[in-house]
């Protein structure tokens, strides 16, 4: 058995690396905490990004559905004008054979 002295050192040094070693898992704790947080709020954030993403696509496609809906109506609209116009002449005894329609280009007006 050695001294007291060496006892005490002996024993200090490995109280000192069990601390040294309590502190390090403490710290791989904390940054393991911190790293779960931050890894849970980037999932919360794509989910809401992804949600607004399908909801623009979504938004997009019910947009380019209403616009071609309306440039139909649109068409059917100056046809109907036409004839109209073609049976309001015809009324009076006016008749034009070669009425053209006008043209139309998708999209040209936006």
């Amino acid at each position: 058995m050695g001294s007291a002295a060496e006892y005490i050192g002996d024993n200090s040094i490995d109280s000192l690396i069990h601390r040294v070693e309590e502190f390090e898992i403490i710290s791989q704790l904390k940054t393991i905490d911190r790293l779960t947080a931050e890894n849970s709020l980037l999932y919360q954030l794509i989910v809401a990004y992804r949600k607004r993403w399908f909801r623009t696509m979504d938004l997009l496609e019910r947009s380019q559905y209403i616009l071609a809906t309306l440039q139909e109506a649109f068409r059917d609209c100056v046809k109907e004008e036409i004839a109209a116009e073609r049976d309001w002449l015809a009324f009076w005894g006016i008749r034009r054979d070669h009425v053209q329609l006008p043209k139309y280009s998708p999209g040209g007006w936006i």
